[in-house]
């Protein structure tokens, strides 16, 4: 038997299909005129027609274009339209723009011209205001996980001329987790929650097997727009540095106090059962409709109550409406000894088996049937009970003043080690509530 030979086919500059283009994968060229080996030297042709400023950031985006599919791209400042503030944020602040004449995406070898997409598309503009911010190890993690599903996709950097700020350029979400539950708490039924856990458990397990750690998880970084959820990188860093690092003690952090795995509110290096125990105050958030500890000042004292084992309270009136498997997987999470953690891999494939059975509605071991009673329980809460509980529950989950949801600079227990008694007994004020200007603006605002 015969076997069929492939033809070869060739771009009017003499591409061949059997060329190799980047990570050693054989050209594609497309009879309406795309030939990935000319977009990727179109995009070289033009590597002198524009800076950053930066020449690290410059090689960076370079190295991008030549190797990848969803490269990134210097973006003129210029070139974006009606752009409007959204929010304040730990590292600066968060816009919304069109990019005029949209993205450039491949070279036409029969137009001789550039094809575009994104046309009129709306962007998240991430501009850096905080000088100690690594933009080009950031710019290394964006490329580690742009590809990813169930990661933020990012599409390059511009600067703002004014400020001489870089700015991240993403895609734009209506929602971070926070202000989606605030919205739709009382009609979040079990799949949708479990949903949403799969996608995070998800972005994690993709995170940990390129060898990253998120460093930062919390509700500001969780997006989500119509069906989408997908995990912002933020403080995302490579495993390879933290185990370089493995016997240092740190005096400082960046992360928001109760989302920070007590090893390293201690001082030790965040790894990937760090994110873990971050992962336990999202399953926290979405079956109380609050952020963990939010009565609470977020100060060196809250860090001591962690370090000593106290954990966030499920209010009484809500045990009914969570199974209890539940309960004890968040408590897993939030295990002092992070090799008691369950790991990315292990969320995943349990959820997943309980997402399975949720859209097939299976009922046929333990957890389903909790599961299955716990939302009857909610569902049969009478309106007036959801008005008394919704008033008793906003009363007490009212945002201490002293409480931040935002990433800052933090003291470690490591650093504060000489003067933790004189801060017990007032002769020290405590350095993690004089939080300085360019880490307290919006102390309580989210990512959107």
């Amino acid at each position: 038997m015969s076997q069929e030979i492939e033809k070869i086919v060739y771009c009017p500059v003499g591409h061949s299909s059997n060329d190799f283009s980047s990570y050693n994968c054989r050209n594609i060229i497309y009879s309406s005129g795309n030939c990935f080996l000319c977009t990727q030297e179109h995009f070289i042709h033009e590597f002198k027609t524009w800076s950053s400023g930066n020449a690290k950031i410059d090689k960076i985006i370079q190295v991008s274009q030549i190797n990848a599919y969803k490269n990134l791209q210097w973006i003129p400042y210029d070139n974006f339209q009606n752009i409007e503030h959204i929010a304040d944020g730990g590292y600066g602040s968060v816009y919304s723009a069109k990019l005029k004449g949209g993205m450039k995406q491949n070279w036409n070898f029969i137009k001789q011209d550039w094809e575009y997409c994104l046309i009129d598309h709306k962007f998240a503009l991430k501009e850096i205001k905080v000088f100690r911010y690594n933009i080009t190890e950031f710019l290394e993690m964006i490329k580690a996980g742009n590809s990813t599903e169930f990661i933020a996709m990012y599409y390059g950097i511009s600067k703002n001329p004014s400020t001489q700020n870089y700015i991240f350029v993403m895609e734009l979400f209506d929602y971070d987790l926070h202000k989606f539950l605030t919205e739709t708490f009382w009609d979040l039924g079990w799949k949708l929650k479990i949903d949403i856990l799969f996608s995070i458990a998800s972005g994690l397990e993709c995170l940990h097997e390129k060898n990253l750690e998120h460093c930062d998880l919390h509700g500001g970084n969780i997006l989500l727009c119509d069906a989408e959820i997908v995990i912002d990188l933020d403080l995302c860093k490579l495993e390879s540095d933290l185990i370089l690092n493995s016997d240092k003690k740190n005096n400082k952090i960046n992360g928001s106090i109760p989302y920070i795995p007590p090893e390293v509110l201690r001082g030790n290096e965040f790894t990937k059962r760090g994110d873990i125990y971050s992962f336990g105050g999202i399953m926290y958030e979405i079956v109380t409709f609050q952020r963990p500890f939010a009565d609470q000042a977020h100060d060196t004292y809250l860090m001591i109550d962690i370090c000593n084992g106290v954990r966030p309270k499920v209010p009484d009136f809500m045990l009914n409406w969570i199974p209890e498997w539940y309960l004890d997987l968040m408590y897993r999470c939030w295990n002092d000894d992070p090799s008691e953690r369950p790991t990315a891999d292990e969320l995943v494939h349990l959820f997943f088996d309980v997402l399975d059975k949720l859209y097939e509605n299976i009922v046929d071991d333990n957890v389903m049937q909790q599961l299955k009673i716990a939302d009857e329980n909610q569902e049969n809460t009478s309106k007036s009970q959801k008005q008394e509980l919704f008033e008793l529950f906003s009363h007490s989950s009212k945002l201490h003043p002293q409480s931040c949801y935002i990433s800052r600079s933090i003291h470690t227990l490591y650093g504060l080690h000489d003067f933790l008694e004189e801060i017990k007994s007032g002769k020290s004020s405590d350095p993690n509530l004089l939080l300085k200007s360019d880490e307290s603006t919006a102390l309580n605002a989210n990512t959107y």
